[in-house]
């Protein structure tokens, strides 16, 4: 009992360290184009599944609530839920120390911990009906032949991996690890009929994204297949990013006890059933190779190997437990490094959040036109500064007669989700993008449902120097005139960060 004590008061404080990320930072770029999704609900987006607007809408209560506290609370909320799982499953196959272990490389993380326990992404659902899935394949392949609740949980797997998939592709690795185990180790499960039923189950479960896909080209899978599709030559550079990029997502500690971790499951000195080494191991290893061979010929990013460590968390969480039980007093070395974790991930978050809110000056570029560019601290940093200076601008505008319009577009998904949702939603203005698909995203969709530019209409332009889109190259044909942009400057510290530019676009000419 003393270990699940720690744990509780372990969520407690992750959670609360969580919340104050919440409300001390803005929204990213994903984030709050995530938050689109949630606007009008659909089968399936242009980029994922829709498990992560569902989340939203239920966390915001259907978008009442919409500041970043109650848009990121479905990730807080399913973080602790998370940890509390991730305890279980080790003390299952372990014991209470391995469970509470288990949940310190897991606060320790800074993929389960902030990127899908504090901002709000499609990891954050998928995370959850991930883990649920390792449990019910722990007890599926630790069945008996007697066992009764194995048809149940196949069942069951089929059902939640289903709910996996529909809040990112990446569940398919699910039943990808699982089969892998079967063919290799388990075959009989192929004459049970209730493992065709469970995949019946997810396919059925899943089928929208195939029907939404059909619907619209299959415009999903082009995109990412353009994304991840294989070109000639080797690219280092994305490798490198990818590899260091899991190392430090994982929290470089953890990353170094996974390492030992596989190095003693090597050497047999991992002391726990080996089907369960067996279907954790194909959980994890295979993504994390794939994703690996893939960033040498394209662009790959490392959160999307992030819930393939899961396994690698339990793994190591039980041979640390079996290294503290064997050392009894003696220098406990493994199990101050999982703590070790925890304090390594909040100091970079009280870090992180006093460089995104207090740095003064910007980590990116200073040239006037592009300046800030790649300081990936700005898209979380003070967008409500700009909402109050162009609503100042805008209402001189609308009384001094020079427009009338209530549009405000852009040609991007970023920087226009955050144009969308801190200055055109707040001042009950008119945001649509104007742009390419690959440009615009699920705007192509959302679109739809927003009023329309007419002949004549103006509207404005807005963009941000750091993500700086000149709107002469996209829009010098389809309005009479363009103007000069109102050049507002922003600062951090009393420090010159970024700058918005507002354009005045005159004269929509309807195609």
């Amino acid at each position: 009992m003393i270990e699940k004590h720690k744990l509780f008061l372990l969520i407690l404080i992750a959670t609360l360290v969580r919340g104050i990320i919440a409300i001390t930072t803005g929204l990213g770029n994903d984030e709050v184009y995530y938050l689109t999704y949630a606007q009008h609900l659909q089968w399936n987006y242009f980029d994922h599944p829709p498990m992560v607007a569902l989340l939203i809408r239920l966390t915001t209560l259907n978008l009442f609530f919409t500041n970043e506290l109650f848009i990121r609370l479905g990730s807080i909320i399913l973080a602790g839920v998370n940890t509390y799982l991730i305890y279980t499953i080790c003390k299952n196959i372990k014991n209470e120390k391995a469970g509470f272990i288990a949940a310190l490389l897991f606060t320790g993380s800074f993929y389960s911990s902030i990127i899908a326990g504090v901002f709000i992404m499609p990891d954050s659902p998928q995370l959850f009906f991930w883990m649920i899935c390792v449990s019910l394949l722990i007890k599926i392949v630790s069945a008996t032949k007697t066992d009764t609740n194995l048809n149940y949980n196949l069942l069951l797997f089929g059902l939640v991996a289903g709910l996996c998939i529909m809040s990112k592709i990446h569940g398919v690795f699910l039943w990808f690890g699982f089969g892998l185990y079967i063919l290799c180790y388990k075959r009989t499960l192929l004459t049970n009929e209730y493992l065709y039923l469970a995949v019946l189950i997810t396919i059925i479960i899943i089928s929208p994204i195939l029907i939404w896909n059909i619907n619209n080209h299959f415009i999903t899978y082009t995109f990412h297949s353009n994304r991840v599709s294989i070109n000639s030559g080797i690219n280092p550079s994305s490798f490198f990013r990818e590899f260091f990029g899991g190392v430090f997502y994982n929290n470089p500690i953890n990353y170094f006890l996974f390492i030992i971790s596989i190095i003693a499951l090597w050497k047999n000195k991992l002391d726990i059933a080996a089907p369960i080494k067996r279907v954790l191991l194909l959980l994890s290893i295979p993504l994390i190779f794939l994703l690996l061979f893939m960033s040498l010929f394209r662009d790959t990013l490392p959160h999307w190997s992030g819930p393939a460590f899961i396994a690698l968390m339990i793994l190591t969480a039980c041979y640390i437990a079996d290294e503290v039980q064997t050392l009894k007093n003696k220098n406990l070395r493994l199990n101050k490094l999982a703590i070790s974790s925890c304090i390594f991930i909040l100091i970079i978050t009280i870090s992180g959040i006093l460089l995104i809110n207090y740095f003064p000056d910007t980590i990116g570029n200073k040239k006037e036109k592009s300046f800030g560019k790649g300081d990936v601290t700005l898209d979380m940093y003070d967008w409500n500064f700009f909402q109050n200076e162009f609503k100042k601008i805008y209402q001189k505008d609308i009384q001094s007669g020079k427009t009338t319009t209530t549009f405000i577009i852009n040609n991007k998904w970023f920087p226009g989700a955050h144009i969308d949702n801190y200055i055109a939603q707040p001042l009950h203005l008119d945001f649509i993008a104007v742009g390419k698909l690959e440009d615009i995203h699920t705007y192509e969709w959302l679109n739809k449902y927003r009023k329309k530019l007419n002949y004549g209409d103006d509207a404005y332009f807005i963009t941000v120097s750091n993500n700086f889109s000149d709107p002469s190259e996209p829009y010098k044909i389809m309005f009479e005139k363009i103007n000069t942009p109102v050049v507002i400057r922003q600062f951090r510290n009393k420090k010159h960060v970024r700058n918005m530019l507002i354009y005045l676009l005159e004269g929509y000419k309807a195609k």
